[in-house]
């Protein structure tokens, strides 16, 4: 997916994401080789903050194909397969928040 696909919110989100990471960058001396935990510049929440942002990403990707698949004539339960959850826990996840956005 493209950065101009994103939604509007998401665009801005990264951006200011991309913004804070250069401002970091600008400040610090070179990064030390190795281990980045052993350098005293090391800042885990920055870690926290990017891979909470593609766990965001990632949901709405599946999101948008369970939608696909259920628009395709697929079941719950090969959905809920594929993700390795119940066909039940598919659509009480999936199947409600569907309804809810349609």
């Amino acid at each position: 997916m493209r950065f101009e696909d994103l939604p509007k919110a998401e665009q801005e989100a990264l951006a200011a994401y991309g913004y804070e990471i250069a401002a970091e960058m600008e400040t610090k001396d070179a990064p030390s080789p190795g281990d980045p935990t052993l350098d005293p510049r090391y800042d885990p929440s920055r870690e926290l903050r990017r891979l909470n942002y593609q766990r965001h990403a990632l949901e709405r990707e599946i999101e948008r194909t369970v939608d696909a698949s259920r628009e395709h004539g697929q079941s719950w339960n090969t959905i809920g397969r594929a993700l390795g959850v119940t066909a039940e826990a598919a659509r009480r996840r999936y199947g409600v928040r569907r309804l809810q956005h349609a």
